[in-house]
């Protein structure tokens, strides 16, 4: 892995799509179609997700900025 930071950013996205869905899961009652409204969410939780797998992805390829001052 060449970029580490990277790597826990992605984890970080992928915690955050799922604790978004997990939290709208357990939570349906403000909505007047939960199941339209766990679409909608269940989506939005899944780009988010699937960004932060790219961001892993990505972190095998990427070099860390060297530290030039």
């Amino acid at each position: 892995m060449k970029n580490p930071r990277l790597a826990l950013a992605g984890l970080l996205l992928i915690a955050a799509g799922g604790g978004l869905f997990g939290y709208f899961y357990t939570h349906p009652e403000g909505a007047r179609d939960p199941a339209e409204m766990l679409r909608v969410v269940g989506q939005v939780a899944g780009a988010i997700a699937g960004i932060g797998i790219a961001l892993i992805a990505m972190s095998f390829f990427v070099r860390r900025p060297s530290r030039r001052g």
